[in-house]
């Protein structure tokens, strides 16, 4: 089959622009929250502070991904019910908030806690923020700009690395959260002003004039929504379920979560622990943060060329095969190869963990719109799992008789497991019934 020409490529709106420029700012911030405990956990633990341990480490760590799994679990259910923009401002005002108060935790319990809540709202916000993106950009580029808003977390973490390099030695490690903070609670202005409301969701409530305002003003198209399967009740949160579980649906529904599960504990383990890993073989801090540096400057690349590839080629073979390459990456660092390799083999890792991101939008993308943000907040927030057992696992590997090479098999494990579901998802999501233009068919609609 032919594939056709890239040469018309739909134009983006300027107000779809202003979502996308949003919806980045929302992930810019999860980024930066999630690179500040990697970023200074070396610190933490060469200080004692609070008694801190390598286990204890790895537990708070995981404390605020189980706090992103609820939330992502939780606000689909209720972005579908009550709608995307009131549950992304909740999300943002609360992961400000908490972050924040890290700063002044008095305990390393306190500062769990407060790191489980910030969760709570970074969790939360990112399934209507992929759903949004989804509705408001042309249809044949919604995985390249899914991937455009999730280079936020990229950013936002090689952005905390590089200010790690100078405000640990001067300010200490509290000042991190302190202006990541600030940064949420700035930035929550700009999406309090620029996101709208899911267009899919207001005419799902019968409010068709406001959806019908809202898409004049952002120049995007009111397209009518398939019909799948049997359900034609008022959407809720038991019809999104049964769209999930519908013939043509339900294996995937069930890989997902677990494609979800290896790909984060890839990326938030790496993120976590990539500066103490390569401290302990041998590197000082200043250069293990470098390493982390070049982990985010991978991601960043590899969230928009994989997802651009994944609009043109398809999904499967794209996400499969960097997840692949991942496993490959991640392996060569057993052999202790000099720095300026490992810092290639590092930005390598980091752009093939960004099938991730690329994953969320194949889920996006996969699913009606009346289903979307449920199915977003499920597989995301099951897929958690792993974000939230990584670096407890990578914690007790570190800790005991085994080394750090283990805990880099561990990664590529989970990163061929990865590309090996990847492949197994069955071809009869709405991605495959109405494969964009762009993109090769790549079979008959489902019977």
């Amino acid at each position: 089959m032919t594939r056709p020409s890239s040469a018309v490529r739909p134009r983006i709106s300027a107000g779809a622009r202003s979502v996308v420029f949003a919806c980045l700012s929302i992930t810019l911030i999860d980024g930066l929250d999630s690179g500040m405990y990697g970023a200074v956990l070396p610190t933490l633990l060469q200080d004692k502070q609070w008694g801190i341990t390598l286990a204890s480490a790895g537990v708070i760590g995981s404390l605020s991904l189980i706090g992103m799994m609820v939330g992502a679990m939780l606000s689909g259910y209720v972005a579908d019910l009550i709608g995307r923009r009131p549950t992304v401002l909740a999300c943002v005002a609360s992961f400000s908030v908490f972050t924040l108060l890290c700063a002044v935790a008095p305990s390393v319990e306190v500062f769990g806690l407060f790191r489980l809540l910030a969760g709570l709202g970074f969790g939360g916000a990112l399934p209507s923020v992929i759903a949004l993106t989804m509705e408001y950009v042309p249809v044949e580029r919604r995985q390249f700009y899914n991937g455009v808003v999730q280079t936020g977390f990229p950013i936002g973490g090689c952005l905390v690395a590089f200010l790690a390099i100078f405000m640990l030695p001067n300010f200490g490690w509290v000042s991190l959260f302190v202006l990541g903070g600030a940064i949420g609670l700035a930035l929550f202005a700009i999406v309090y002003r620029q996101i709208p409301e899911s267009l899919a969701f207001l005419s799902s409530r019968g409010r068709h004039e406001e959806a019908r305002a809202l898409a004049e003003r952002y120049g995007v198209e009111l397209p009518p929504e398939p019909a799948v399967g049997t359900v034609t009740e008022k959407p809720n949160w038991s019809s999104s379920l049964k769209l999930m579980f519908a013939p043509g649906f339900r294996v995937a529904t069930l890989l997902f979560p677990v494609i979800g599960f290896c790909g984060l504990l890839l990326g938030y383990g790496m993120n976590t622990w990539i500066p103490q890993l390569l401290r302990a073989s041998g590197y000082d801090l200043g250069s293990a943060l470098t390493f982390l540096v070049a982990f985010y400057l991978g991601s960043t690349i590899g969230m928009l060329v994989l997802a651009g590839l994944a609009d043109r080629w398809g999904s499967r073979p794209v996400i499969a095969g960097g997840f692949l390459c991942g496993a490959l990456a991640v392996t060569s660092l057993t052999m202790h190869p000099p720095q300026a390799v490992v810092f290639a083999m590092v930005l390598v890792v980091g752009f093939c963990a960004s099938s991730q991101a690329a994953v969320a939008g194949f889920v996006g993308v996969y699913y009606p719109a009346a289903a979307r943000g449920t199915a977003l907040g499920a597989s995301l927030g099951l897929g958690r799992l792993g974000a939230v057992f990584g670096p407890i696992l990578v914690g007790l590997i570190m800790g005991s008789s085994l080394g750090t090479s283990w805990v880099f098999y561990f990664f590529a494990a989970a990163a061929l497991l990865a590309a090996l579901l990847i492949v197994l998802v069955p071809r009869t999501g709405m991605h495959d019934r109405t494969a964009p233009s762009t993109e090769p068919q790549e079979v008959a609609p489902a019977a």
